[in-house]
């Protein structure tokens, strides 16, 4: 009797496994399929603020950023194409930072993308998880159809067998 309870738990927590990884794979295959800057990576933060009486200081504004990034830690360049004015990247992250003179104001913003490497990564490694959960749940499925029907079998003998006795 216990181990038809353990059977059916560890079936629990095998279809658990599958529909968790299942879920992953989706959640991160629509994450890729409608990302805006797909080639770059995932974009999951974009930020922006205006800051008013700065639209002279350009300049002055994105060197003293570049001071306070490097003084913690984040060292930024200056990238080869125009569409950010610093970039900074690590493993994960990817983060184009910009600022935009509108009239007396400047735009301050940025974008931060999780890197193609870490996202192929992580679906690379999710594969694993997925194919893995199906494996030991079809496993079990039959394993435990098995014992079912060896169960009813068995049973079925043993009534042939008493009612003989």
């Amino acid at each position: 009797m216990v181990e038809l309870v353990l059977g059916s738990v560890v079936s629990l927590w095998l279809l658990f496994g599958l529909v968790t990884g299942i879920i992953l794979a989706v959640i991160v295959l629509v994450g890729v399929l409608f990302s805006r800057d797909l080639n770059r990576g995932i974009t999951t933060t974009i930020s922006e603020v205006i800051l008013s009486g700065l639209g002279e200081k350009k300049e002055v504004f994105l060197a003293n950023l570049e001071k306070e990034l490097k003084r913690r830690g984040l060292i930024p360049r200056v990238p080869l194409a125009k569409e950010a004015d610093l970039i900074y990247r690590d493993f994960f992250n990817e983060v184009r930072i910009y600022a935009v003179q509108e009239g007396t104001a400047l735009r301050f913003g940025y974008r931060i993308s999780a890197t193609s490497i870490a996202v192929t990564l992580g679906v690379i490694l999710l594969i694993p998880f997925v194919v893995g959960s199906v494996v030991l749940f079809a496993l079990s499925i039959l394993r435990r159809n098995n014992t079912q029907m060896t169960l009813r079998e068995s049973g079925q003998s043993a009534e042939l067998l008493t009612r003989e006795t």
